[in-house]
C-alpha cells in the first residue's frame, strides 16, 4: 500500500503517490532554481503544462498519478538542466539528506520519567505523548505480553539524556 498525497497543480486537483510528488517537487524546484529571479510566468506555464499532460495520461480524475506518470511526464518536458544552469542554490530546507547522518538518538529522559525515563525517551524520540507509551506498556504487561522486559532491557542498554542536549 502506498501513501497518497492531494495535490492543486495549476488550480487541477491531482491524487499522487508519494514519491511521484516528491520526484515532481524536486524537478519543479530544480527549473525553478535555473529561470531569472524575475521570471514569474515560465513556472506556472510549465506546471500547467504538466497538468495537461496528467490529464492526458490519467483518463479518470479517481485515478493516482503514479511515480512511473510523472517519470513519463518529465520526460515529454525535458531535463531541468534544459532551462539553463542554476542561479540560486539549494537552501537548507531543500537539500537532499543524502549520507547526512541523523543527530536524533534514542535516550531516556531525565525529565519526563515516571520509572527510568524509558518511555519518555521513546515519546521523545518518535514525537508522541508518553502517556500513550506508558500505556501501552502497562496494556502489554497486563495482557501477557514481555513489554516490561523490554522495559528493564531498555532501562540497562540505553544512556540517560545529558542535562546539555537541546530538542
Amino acid at each position: 500500500m502506498k501513501e497518497t498525497i492531494n495535490v492543486n497543480l495549476a488550480q487541477q486537483a491531482f491524487t499522487m503517490d508519494k514519491d511521484a510528488y516528491v520526484t515532481l517537487t524536486s524537478y519543479l524546484d530544480d527549473i525553478g532554481r535555473r529561470l531569472p529571479a524575475d521570471d514569474t510566468d515560465t513556472l506556472p506555464d510549465i506546471e500547467a503544462r504538466i497538468a495537461e499532460i496528467f490529464r492526458e495520461r490519467v483518463p479518470s480524475p479517481m485515478m493516482v498519478i503514479t511515480y512511473a506518470t510523472v517519470l513519463a511526464t518529465m520526460q515529454q518536458i525535458g531535463n531541468a538542466e534544459m532551462f539553463g544552469e542554476a542561479n540560486r542554490p539549494l537552501n537548507d530546507a531543500e537539500q537532499p539528506h543524502v549520507g547526512k547522518k541523523s543527530t536524533r538518538r534514542f535516550v531516556r529522559s531525565i525529565d519526563d520519567k515516571a520509572i527510568a525515563g524509558v518511555c519518555g525517551g521513546i515519546a521523545e524520540y518518535f514525537g508522541i505523548d508518553s502517556t500513550l507509551v506508558r500505556i501501552i506498556f502497562v496494556v502489554g504487561v497486563i495482557a501477557g505480553f514481555s513489554t516490561g522486559l523490554l522495559y528493564f532491557i531498555l532501562w540497562l542498554v540505553t544512556e540517560k539524556q545529558s542535562r546539555t542536549t537541546t530538542k
